[in-house]
């Protein structure tokens, strides 16, 4: 039937001449400029405007008009004579979104309410299922005549929409029923028309099971038959005794769907609703196995990272019970894990690691890998760097850069392994032990420490040792008081480091007033030795002293008093000194 094109109607203010022209020049903001009009004398006369226009564009700016919420106040006339005009003539395309954008009009509440029981005389509990009825936007144009409302529009119009709840009741059954007589008198448009209208559906439009009942001509495509739910003037609801949890696809017209599995196979691939590609999946499993089998290993391992979860749950379950998985290159994986979702990765990295031998993965891959956050992509990469060996500059600075490892539960064994592989080099070089005992990691620092303690080339260096000194960590300093407290007792004693830095360290020690009381006592004991071999470093060394006396207790406190009275007894020339350090003291 040709259309007969008409005019757009004019003289309704510069706000609708301007509405008027964007859509004359099918520019896309005309969908915007429409929805803010509100006068429904004017829209009701456009209606036939818009439907008459033979142009791509003007069908075009329909089809992005109808997929936005049907929430435009005063749109009433447009909507409906649209939609007459699209059932009259039989246009598949925009009755499709007819059907899901009436379906997105009506979302059911529970509610516990409560009703009176006469025979016991007591109010009983209930829980009700039903659409509110403040969900409709007022049809009084005084509403919209002030500039409150065109200053907070959104606001006004959230979680409301055109027409009354009986009304969207209506419509969205009368939606339905274009298709159910489609499917009963032209049979050949029913499946490509209906499939046109659930690749519209997203999964906003499915949070949850009553919203999945909410969703007419979704659930009357999909399971008509399905005795788990029952069909009621107000919507779907659980039949007595199902649950959700049992609904298996049972569509209306089943006969017309296992024609062919070419339609079903493209919903798979291409819905945006989780619970169509669900039940696409079901349908092919269960009547057309042979489709799935027939694709190819390509095509799976695509669906592994495509924005589909129903596709992702199966391609991974293709690929688990596929044999022929060493065709594909460590590449692929890695782009695979950087693209697949978190929750399929312990999945597909024990996939890699059953298939991809270790020797054709590069080390650098491998400690990619390794420094990833995810815990399963840096175990797969541990297992992948066990065997290996850095063996250029590059490599070497790679096996330091575990010491950042993200993966926090893998850090330690990984910076244990990197101790190791630096153990074995024949280049060995004492200071890399300070590239752990530096890290910002508490327990990179830990291995470190114990790395240095069982390295003798290390323990026994002594630039490892002065460098040590300057650490801007704590518990790395005070356990070198401990250190230097054995090496005190070896022959050549303390002489080994400088003296600045031995009292940069006891300073260090001493000022630390949260972590430093084990190690205090060790301190007090050096400076005293020291003391009594330098007397003249008293003039540095007396005030840590005296420092330390006011820090510590019992025997350490008495042992560092006889130690200054026995420096003056030696040194009876530095007694103003030690009298200025310490004026309490009082001298016999």
């Amino acid at each position: 039937m040709a259309r007969d094109r008409k005019l757009p109607p004019t003289g309704n203010g510069p706000d609708w001449d301007r509405t008027v022209r964007l859509f004359q020049s099918g520019a896309p903001e005309f969908v915007e400029a429409i929805r803010q009009r509100t006068n429904a004398p004017a829209l009701a006369t456009f209606a036939e405007t818009w439907w008459t226009d033979p142009r791509i564009e003007a069908k075009r700016l329909l089809f992005s008009y109808l997929d936005l919420p049907f929430n435009s106040p005063r749109h009433e006339p447009l909507v409906k004579r649209l939609f007459k005009f699209a059932d009259t003539t039989g246009d598949d395309a925009v009755m499709a979104r007819f059907l899901v954008g009436f379906d997105r009009t009506i979302r059911r509440r529970r509610a516990t309410k409560q009703k009176y029981n006469y025979r016991s005389r007591a109010y009983e509990s209930y829980e009700s299922v039903s659409t509110p009825g403040d969900t409709t936007l007022s049809r009084d144009d005084r509403s919209y005549s002030g500039p409150w409302f065109s200053q907070n529009r959104e606001q006004f119009t959230r979680g409301k929409f055109l027409f009354s709840v009986a009304t969207r009741n209506y419509l969205r059954r009368r939606a339905w029923r274009y298709f159910r007589k489609l499917g009963r008198k032209e049979p050949a448009r029913y499946i490509p028309a209906v499939c046109a209208a659930l690749k519209l559906y997203t999964d906003a439009d499915v949070p949850d099971g009553l919203a999945l009942l909410d969703n007419w001509g979704l659930v009357h495509v999909l399971f008509h038959h399905s005795p788990t739910i029952v069909s009621k003037p107000a919507g779907w609801r659980v039949a007595d005794g199902g649950t959700l949890a049992r609904l298996q696809p049972d569509p209306m017209f089943r006969k017309l769907w296992l024609r062919s599995p070419e339609p079903i196979f493209d919903l798979l691939v291409t819905a945006k609703c989780r619970v169509v590609a669900t039940w696409a999946v079901q349908m092919l499993r269960r009547h057309f196995p042979d489709r799935l089998a027939q694709l190819t290993l390509d095509e799976i391992l695509a669906w592994v990272t495509a924005p589909n979860t129903a596709l992702n749950e199966l391609a991974m379950e293709l690929l688990e019970a596929r044999g022929g998985l060493e065709e594909v290159s460590i590449e692929q994986w890695l782009r695979i894990t950087d693209a697949v979702r978190t929750d399929l990765l312990d999945r597909i990295c024990a996939m890699v690691e059953r298939n991809v031998k270790p020797e054709l993965v590069t080390f650098a891959s491998a400690m990619r890998l390794a420094m990833q956050r995810p815990v399963p992509l840096a175990r797969l990469g541990f297992a992948f760097l066990k065997g290996k060996k850095p063996r250029s500059p590059e490599e070497l600075t790679a096996v330091f850069n575990l010491r950042n490892a993200e993966a926090e539960p893998l850090r330690v064994d990984l910076v244990k392994w990197a101790c190791e592989v630096l153990s074995e080099r024949r280049d060995f070089d004492p200071l890399w032990v300070l590239e752990f005992l530096d890290s910002r990691f508490e327990e990179v620092r830990e291995v470190g420490w114990e790395w240095l303690q069982t390295e003798p080339r290390a323990r026994d260096a002594i630039l490892v040792w002065q460098r040590l000194l300057e650490s801007p960590y704590d518990n790395i300093r005070l356990r070198l008081v401990g250190m230097l407290e054995d090496r005190a007792k070896e022959p050549t004693g303390l002489t080994k480091f400088s003296p600045e830095r031995v009292r940069f360290l006891w300073a260090t020690v001493l000022l630390n007033v949260h972590r430093g009381s084990r190690a205090k006592p060790f301190v007090v004991r050096q400076i005293i030795d020291r003391l009594t071999d330098h007397p003249d470093e008293a003039g540095d060394l007396l005030p840590m002293v005296a420092v330390a006396l006011r820090s510590v207790r019992g025997p350490e406190f008495r042992a560092g008093l006889a130690g200054v009275a026995g420096f003056v007894a030696k040194n009876p020339t530095r007694k103003p000194l030690v009298e200025a350090v310490f004026p309490e003291l009082q001298w016999n």
